[in-house]
């Protein structure tokens, strides 16, 4: 595949729409390209996960992503290229508005991969952004023979993610055999948030990891997709395939905090397809923002709170809280938009309600 080549097939990605709760359209566009690619078997379960494998062999790569984004769904929804990045529009309303990077560069890297190898397995997972819904629940049966999996879901262009909230996905001996691999594209090991393969680490176990992968200002209005640090990730992880092969590694990777079971059954959202949104508040104007969150509040960053003394005048964090899900504290906030509930640890989110 030439670089225009791939331009256009991430385009064609970036042009669906999907909530954590309205998804069809994102379901539909892949797995008509993973049967246009040459999937040999899939099937979605009914927690709307699809799994897809091609080929056949004893240990599997697999490549994950997630198929929900923060982002709203607008009938005027366009995407452009404006200086070597696909920003998006809604122009119904002539405004900027997410493309939904965060995971569409995922779902991108994992349908060229699945285009590229003969034997190979991808995963998408539903409802990641609220909680990594889907991925708690995977099919055990689908991972049994797979051998390691990789997920594209991080901003920028140089983070590989070993230890996420805590757990640890991979050990030393896959650490030395990827690091050369990793230094030849500018990439570092480092530790990351949640995201799916979180819980695949913890359940499967097999080495997991995450990866910048091109999308930036995540969860804004303003978030971006720079083409060529998305293309050089989906070189990265073919690389970092062909290196590796069909070959399993094995890792143990334990934690007390599973999402789904412990953030939504601990608040009281039993049914399934009712839970608390992680939603970043937006009320700034372009050029501020958080880059560890995604936050564009002008005065401040609502999640992790980084910023200036000065900037941080107008947050009011109260001493009230309560004992999030996974173990950490959701602090109550105050800000000139309310008051809302956040756990800095999980990205737990919720408007502030009596305690």
């Amino acid at each position: 595949m030439t670089s225009k080549d791939l331009k256009v097939s991430l385009r064609d990605v970036l042009t669906t729409q999907a909530t954590s709760y309205e998804y069809t359209e994102t379901m539909e566009f892949i797995l008509s390209k993973c049967i246009e690619y040459g999937a040999d078997d899939y099937y979605v379960d009914k927690h709307d996960n699809i799994y897809v494998t091609k080929g056949v062999t004893d240990a599997y790569p697999c490549v994950v992503s997630h198929t929900d984004t923060v982002h709203d769904i607008y009938k005027g929804y366009r995407v452009y290229e404006v200086e070597g990045n696909f920003v998006a529009f809604d122009t119904d309303k002539m405004q900027q508005v997410g493309t939904g990077g965060d995971d569409k560069v995922g779902i991108w890297v994992c349908l060229e991969i699945l285009k590229h190898f003969d034997n190979i397995k991808v995963c998408f997972f539903s409802q990641e952004e609220i909680g990594c819904v889907g991925s708690s629940k995977a099919d055990k049966e689908f991972f049994k023979d797979v051998a390691y999996a990789f997920e594209c879901d991080r901003k920028g262009n140089s983070d590989f993610v070993q230890t996420s909230s805590g757990v640890k996905m991979f050990g030393d001996e896959f650490k030395k055999l990827i690091n050369p691999t990793l230094k030849s594209y500018g990439y570092s090991i480092t530790d990351g948030g949640l995201t799916d393969v979180h819980e695949l680490a913890q359940d499967m176990g097999i080495a997991c990891a995450n990866m910048s992968c091109g999308y930036y200002r995540p969860h804004s209005n303003q978030e971006y997709v720079n083409i060529d640090d998305a293309i050089h990730t989906c070189n990265l992880v073919r690389s970092l395939i062909t290196s590796l092969g069909e070959v399993r590694y094995e890792h143990t990777a334990t934690s007390d905090y599973h999402t789904y079971l412990g953030a939504y059954d601990y608040y009281g959202y039993g049914a399934y397809g009712v839970k608390p949104k992680k939603k970043a508040k937006i009320t700034s104007t372009y050029n501020s923002w958080c880059n560890d969150c995604g936050s564009i509040e002008k005065s401040s960053c609502d999640f992790c709170n980084k910023g200036s003394s000065e900037e941080l005048k107008s947050v009011s964090k109260e001493p009230s809280s309560k004992e999030c899900a996974c173990g950490f504290e959701a602090r109550k906030y105050t800000d000139n938009a309310g008051s809302y509930l956040h756990c800095s640890c999980c990205g737990f989110y919720e408007d502030c309600s009596p305690f």
